[in-house]
């Protein structure tokens, strides 16, 4: 089992998503430098939690990795809701085709996002944001 490649498979495409928009926008996911915190900059960040790794068959153990996906988009308060409804749009279409092209040869794993829940929007009241989160379950393996 390799956490590396499954964590690949669903940042890589949203990763590439935001960097080919015609306003990019940087993404930060689990385990990196994040020194940026000014809302004047848009920027996403994206989290995978495991959850089940395997389960109980008889006589052995079953690879059948589970787990969550959060993903938030952070504007400036002045841009609104229209900006973080575009950034959605393009990440979960990302996050759908995952599972449409037969999982991802390149980074050795294959998985499918669930339901995605959202976007759900926020106007932080103390902190000078406006978020946008998107959500949801992942099932996931290796080649």
């Amino acid at each position: 089992m390799t956490y590396q490649a499954i964590r690949a498979l669903f940042e890589i495409p949203v990763i590439d998503a935001m960097a080919t928009m015609t306003d990019p926008v940087s993404v930060y996911v689990d385990n990196q430098a994040f020194t940026t915190n000014d809302s004047s900059i848009e920027y996403v960040l994206m989290r995978l939690d495991f959850g089940t790794t395997t389960e109980d068959v008889l006589q052995t153990s079953m690879e059948n990795i589970k787990g969550s996906i959060v993903i938030e988009f952070y504007t400036s308060k002045d841009g609104g809701p229209a900006r973080a409804q575009e950034v959605s749009a393009v990440i979960a279409t990302a996050l759908n085709g995952v599972g449409r092209t037969n999982g991802q040869p390149a980074v050795g794993a294959y998985g499918v996002v669930r339901s995605i829940v959202g976007p759900n929007f926020y106007a932080l009241t103390d902190r000078p944001f406006y978020v946008a989160r998107l959500s949801g379950a992942f099932m996931a393996g290796h080649r």
